[in-house]
């Protein structure tokens, strides 16, 4: 767990103690620690719109390698902090295509 929350926070995301009222929740299915991400199956266009989103993610449910969850892989998205670019100018954006801050609540 400790190297995903370390690739996590490298991506920009944050680890949260309590889920903060008006932020926008989903539920992960898994996370991979190689890179910190998450797998959102249920994914709504409030997640990707949201300023803010907490993601409930099952402790039991973190796993080493992308190799280790493709059998798991349907309908869904990845997703490895808030979204993010530096195209313009070389100039960093948060919040370019999705949320501007990330947050992952462990049950």
């Amino acid at each position: 767990m400790d190297e995903f929350i370390n690739n996590l926070k490298l991506a920009g995301g944050e680890v949260l103690e309590t889920i903060p009222q008006n932020w926008y929740q989903a539920k992960a299915k898994f996370g991979v620690s190689e890179n910190g991400s998450v797998f959102v199956s249920d994914y709504t266009k409030e997640l990707f719109l949201s300023e803010n989103v907490v993601i409930t993610l099952d402790k039991n449910e973190i796993y080493e390698k992308m190799t280790d969850v493709m059998d798991k892989v349907e309908d869904g998205v990845f997703i490895s902090g808030p979204s993010k670019t530096a195209d313009v100018e070389s100039f960093l954006v948060l919040g370019a295509h999705g949320p501007m801050r990330l947050g992952i609540y462990f049950i």
